[in-house]
């Protein structure tokens, strides 16, 4: 047998351990698997023509869609200069810096509508499910800023933008759940705000004030509530969509809550870290000029970040993201949907509300440990 079949059985595990080989070095590379990448090639060539290959005026081919956005990519994996990547792209620096820039409107314009959708009922179902089997009914996932910073911010604006460590950086808002999925993320505001100013400029609860989310239901401690909320650390306010830690616990109950919240919320803490490590060029410092180019950049990292999360997840998503535009509302509703917002807004935001969620969370999670 070894004498007759011994050389096929060392040519099967050759390329059983090449094949091995090249999928852990294609996601090294590229940060995902290799059908993603083709998917996101595809909907590149189909939403773009800038990613089909042309033809100049002598008649010469010139790049391939493949060329591309393999530079964009490895600028955006390795953070990389634009003119790192001629060398083995075999593409110029302001070449290499059109393919981002196509790249990131690309991913933005074809594949936002889906990954970074607001939660359907399927979601907030999976969602609180799991949530609850944490011990947070009704959690929607945790909130968090994060600071981007901005090597070449223009002198005139470096007041302004000059945040932590005496330098210029940009605000991430973002909104992630025990997955790591990213739900809301609002990028753009100076440095010198914290996450308060950032929040009254944000639109996070714009799906919620509108109409626009399915609405929530549960019961914690005997009590009915009809809102979602999320984790939040000290920094923002009393209002009911937001759940802190107690700052001073002595109570054991409360010690515990207080416990229990803290790691739950290290959900949002782990997106960030995973989003930085996915994509180094959210890692260092920003070289661009322009504050919408640099928005295109981190949303499309955040995209492709839910792509991964639902490519590598457990649970596999409808991605049904050809038409995603809303439809206007008839002329009729715009008043009654002008009411509501303003009813949902301020009920939102009612602080006693919010001490009433934290006593009945305290007594659940009490409650829940020792039936453990």
């Amino acid at each position: 047998f070894r004498r007759r079949y011994g050389h096929i059985f060392i040519r099967i595990c050759f390329h059983i351990c090449n094949i091995i080989t090249n999928f852990i070095y294609y996601k090294l590379r590229f940060r995902m698997s290799r059908p993603l990448f083709l998917r996101i090639l595809q909907g590149l060539q189909q939403h773009d023509s800038y990613f089909t290959q042309r033809v100049d005026a002598t008649g010469m081919p010139g790049l391939g869609p493949l060329q591309k956005v393999c530079a964009a990519m490895r600028v955006l994996a390795y953070g990389l200069p634009s003119d790192a990547v001629d060398e083995y792209i075999q593409i110029g620096e302001s070449t290499a810096r059109e393919c981002l820039h196509h790249f990131c409107r690309g991913i933005i314009a074809y594949f936002s509508g889906w990954y970074l959708r607001t939660p359907n009922e399927a979601d907030i179902t999976r969602i609180m499910h799991h949530s609850e089997s944490r011990g947070f009914p009704g959690m929607l996932g945790s909130i968090d800023c994060m600071h981007w910073e901005w090597r070449n911010c223009p002198t005139a604006w470096r007041g302004q933008f000059c945040g932590r460590n005496g330098r210029a950086s940009m605000i991430l808002e973002a909104v992630a759940t025990y997955d790591l999925w990213i739900w809301h993320a609002f990028f753009g505001m100076p440095g010198t705000n914290n996450d308060v100013n950032v929040l009254h400029r944000s639109p996070v609860f714009d799906p919620m004030t509108s109409g626009r989310m399915p609405p929530v239901h549960y019961t914690i401690n005997g009590n009915a509530y009809n809102f979602g909320y999320y984790l939040a650390d000290g920094i923002y306010p009393n209002w009911p969509t937001f759940v802190k830690a107690i700052r001073h616990p002595y109570e054991q109950k409360k010690v515990y809550f207080t416990q229990m919240q803290e790691s739950c919320r290290k959900d949002i803490e782990r997106a960030f870290g995973v989003l930085q490590a996915r994509w180094a060029v959210l890692r260092g410092p920003a070289y661009g000029w322009d504050r919408n180019r640099l928005t295109e950049i981190i949303t499309a990292c955040i995209i492709m970040h839910n792509m991964i999360v639902e490519d590598e997840g457990a649970f596999a998503a409808n991605t049904d993201f050809g038409d995603n535009t809303s439809t206007s509302q008839p002329p009729h509703l715009i008043a009654e949907g002008r009411a509501e917002w303003v009813i949902n807004h301020f009920d939102l935001r009612r602080q006693e509300r919010s001490c009433s969620l934290q006593n009945d969370l305290v007594e659940h999670l009490w409650a829940r440990r020792g039936s453990m």
